[in-house]
């Protein structure tokens, strides 16, 4: 039920809020615990992308590099009595150098999916994704997915989700020629034979250039899909994409734009989703002629979904990348800022966000690293299982340069 960036092909990040207040921080600081890779090394970029769902942890590092730049691999953590351990480094059956296995991770259970948006079964980026079962203490490969209309560049597994029996593989540049970027999603389910495509979606108003699933996540069995570059509402104003099951097929229930939307706001670029509440992250959201970033919490009511709330961060500087990652868990709402400079140039934050009653969502924290230092972009990836929230910093060079790390806050 958790998601996933386009950030290491555009240097980390496309760094891209408006009325809304929030409430006084809270002096009391959380637990934390700083995760790194027992294997550490130059560029393994380890937190590029995280996944967390009680006492296991994932995290992706599309940058570890056995067989050259961009093997990529994933690390999984288990809160034992001592503490976070890892448990287990995860690697795909046919590892290759620019494959960036571990750009997206998501687990479910006893389910654990791997984007590997580089691999080329179908040509250059066509991607892949790779599920893992829990067979004991150990985590086993169990299946490689690919879409059924895999090709160049459709970079499929840039984006994964999974809930119980159903696996959501975004394909953000999936497009028939010459159009580019239109994208759609696949749906797999797990059946005796093995997990079997279910179904392809896509936007009901398809388009160049929208990059449709760029991000998706799943719950209670509704699909989100981000469309970061949706243009009706203003060039990349952005969109997000409702989807249910009708008891045959996927349907699309609706499509969900920013009440303000605005041109290269990029609502959409992220998307997560808990019960009956979506998040979207619009890290392009302009304040005067600067990029602050927002997100947008929606939640659904008997006649459909609607706006409940804009988010935007705390005396945010422009570029700070706020909204470029989202999470949702019941009552926590996540947001990165990876670019924050406050304590450290583009050292990066996250806010966290409880829901209070009737008062609706306030912010509960602004977190920072215990060791902040130039260039984390910490918060460039985010995510929550209840009261634990886990943080990446994949740009960390304490241990060596771009080696990164990941921080896990316990409230």
């Amino acid at each position: 039920m958790k998601v996933t960036t386009l950030c290491s092909l555009l240097s980390l990040c496309l760094v891209f809020s408006a009325p809304a207040a929030v409430a006084a921080l809270t002096p009391i600081p959380p637990t934390e615990t700083k995760l790194v890779a027992n294997d550490a090394e130059f560029g393994d970029e380890f937190g590029n992308e995280v996944a967390i769902q009680g006492n296991i942890a994932v995290i992706g590092s599309q940058g570890d590099r056995p067989l050259g730049f961009g093997t990529g691999a994933a690390y999984v953590f288990e809160k034992t009595a001592s503490g976070w351990q890892q448990l287990q480094k995860l690697t795909s059956s046919d590892s290759a150098s620019h494959q960036f296995f571990g750009v997206s991770v998501a687990i479910d259970g006893d389910r654990i999916v791997i984007g590997a948006w580089g691999d080329q079964n179908a040509g250059v980026f066509s991607g892949a994704a790779y599920v893992f079962a829990r067979s004991g203490s150990t985590w086993v490969e169990e299946q490689k997915l690919t879409g059924s209309e895999n090709s160049f560049a459709d970079g499929f597994g840039k984006s994964v989700a999974i809930e119980g029996d159903t696996i959501v593989v975004g394909a953000f540049g999936n497009s028939d020629v010459p159009q580019t970027e239109v994208g759609s999603a696949y749906v797999f389910r797990r059946t005796q034979a093995g997990w079997v495509e279910q179904q392809e979606l896509t936007a009901s108003d398809a388009a160049a250039g929208m990059r449709f699933a760029l991000s998706v996540d799943i719950s209670n069995g509704t699909i989100v899909a981000g469309g970061d570059g949706n243009s009706e509402l203003g060039f990349f104003s952005g969109a997000v994409y409702v989807f249910t099951f009708d008891g045959s097929s996927w349907v699309e229930e609706q499509k969900l734009q920013a009440q303000d939307a605005a041109e290269s706001a990029s609502f959409g670029y992220h998307v997560a989703i808990s019960g009956d509440t979506i998040v979207a992250g619009a890290p392009g959201d302009i304040v005067g002629a600067l990029m602050h970033g927002a997100a947008y919490v929606f939640s659904r009511k008997t006649n459909g979904w609607s706006q409940d709330r804009k988010l935007v961060g705390k005396d945010t500087n422009a570029f700070d990348g706020f909204g470029l990652r989202v999470a949702i868990d019941g009552n926590t709402i996540v947001v990165g800022s990876p670019n924050d400079s406050e304590l450290a140039f583009r050292g990066g934050s996250a806010y966290v966000y409880k829901l209070n009653g009737q008062s609706g969502w306030s912010l509960h924290k602004r977190q920072y690293p215990s060791d902040p230092a130039k260039d984390d972009t910490f918060g460039l990836s985010v995510a929550a299982s209840g009261n634990t929230v886990l943080v990446g910093a994949p740009a960390k060079s304490d241990i060596a340069f771009l080696a990164g790390a990941a921080y896990v806050y316990e409230f």
